[in-house]
């Protein structure tokens, strides 16, 4: 995704607005038939199109400049709109485009219209589609039971930092571990120019029908695992005690008789919720390997809590709400390059009950040291950057 604005020989680079249809459709198709990827990502790349077609308009095709900072206004409009977090979607298009875990190189002369368009969406949306809807977040963190002391929270700042940087290595291993015998380096056929023995189109339509089979059997055994996660992460927030039946899409009991680990009671050992976050992880890139096109934010910060619910063995309960938050966003900031952003989505998105002051602290530190942890551990990403 960070290459939807990047620069070929110093002309914006977008994709051809004849491949936005199908992109957009697509990524429909696979949020709705249950895959780990959400509809965000396409969203973004939409919003950064019409920003460079506004521009075009405006300024002319030749004006690369302004091309660049409308489509990151478009993008950050668009992801605004979806998430319903202002700011937040501006900074997330700013950090994403950028490997180091910083702003875009563009951000002096973007930010201000990305955050522009970002509140302007914020209100459209609000104001005149949703007057009636009540402001702020709504996932439902559990109360910090007891003052949260200095040493207690760097130890656990730091270890989700390094926890969530790990957690993110293996991410990374898992999407290419799968992306290797789905799409095979075969040397090209110089009579045929085809990359692939049996055809591209033949390819893929084996890659996705195979995944779609194997994200289907994993969501037999681990339900879990079905939907991008936004609807459902409160399921997850408060370890299963809201029953998957409660939350979007509302999977009935019926639908998950087969689960390994019963989505309609809490987890009854530290391990069955582990064995939910490494599903999940797994849903996630096959689906990525796969090439079905979606974002990954909130799967990630499914999947990441499971897994800091698999730590309750060793953690005190009165300090789970902060493991868990600060887990997320070390997960997700790791393998997207967004700390700041990263940090904003789940300060916006937590319900009005949250301990915020309490939990923003660790998050912050946990966010940026999963970054860098991550950068030690390898210097592959998930997204492909332009050398700079």
């Amino acid at each position: 995704m960070p290459d939807f604005i990047g620069t070929q020989n110093g002309q914006l680079s977008l994709p051809g607005i004849g491949t936005l249809g199908p992109l957009l459709l697509l990524s429909l198709l696979t949020s709705t038939f249950g895959f780990s990827v959400g509809p965000e990502a396409p969203m973004v790349i939409a919003g950064a199109l019409v920003g460079s077609a506004f521009s075009h308009r405006l300024f002319g095709a030749e004006d690369h400049a302004s091309a660049r900072t409308l489509a990151y206004a478009g993008a950050a409009g668009a992801l605004t709109t979806f998430i319903g977090m202002p700011l937040a979607g501006a900074l997330f298009v700013l950090e994403i485009t950028r490997a180091s875990a910083s702003l875009s190189a563009a951000a002096p002369t973007a930010l201000a219209p990305a955050a522009a368009a970002s509140c302007a969406s914020f209100l459209v949306a609000k104001a005149l589609f949703a007057p009636a809807s009540a402001i702020g977040g709504h996932f439902v963190y559990a109360p910090v039971g007891a003052a949260l002391g200095g040493r207690a929270m760097a130890a656990i700042a730091l270890g989700a930092g390094v926890g969530g940087a790990l957690v993110a290595r293996v991410f990374l291993t898992l999407v290419q571990t799968y992306k290797r015998p789905m799409w095979p380096a075969v040397a090209a056929d110089p009579k045929t120019d085809s990359k692939w023995a049996c055809g591209p189109k033949t390819r893929h339509v084996l890659v996705k029908t195979t995944v779609g089979l194997a994200v289907g059997a994993l969501s037999t055994f681990f339900p879990q695992t079905l939907f991008w996660g936004e609807g459902s992460l409160q399921h997850m927030l408060d370890a299963q005690a809201t029953p998957l039946s409660a939350v979007w899409p509302g999977l009935s009991p019926q639908l998950t008789r087969r689960a390994l680990v019963n989505p309609s009671q809490p987890f009854g050992t530290p391990l069955a919720a582990a064995k939910v976050g490494v599903a999940k992880l797994t849903a996630i890139a096959l689906a990525c390997a796969g090439g079905f096109p979606g974002g990954i934010i909130f799967p990630l910060f499914f999947a990441a809590a499971a897994l800091a619910h698999g730590l309750s063995a060793v953690v005190p309960a009165t300090l789970m709400p902060v493991v868990v938050m600060a887990l997320m966003a070390s997960t997700q900031a790791s393998v997207t390059r967004t700390p700041l952003a990263t940090v904003f989505m789940l300060g916006l998105s937590a319900a009005y009950s949250a301990h915020l002051s309490v939990l923003l602290p660790p998050v912050i530190i946990a966010s940026y040291v999963g970054v860098w942890a991550s950068q030690l551990l390898s210097t592959d990403t998930f997204f492909p950057y332009e050398a700079k």
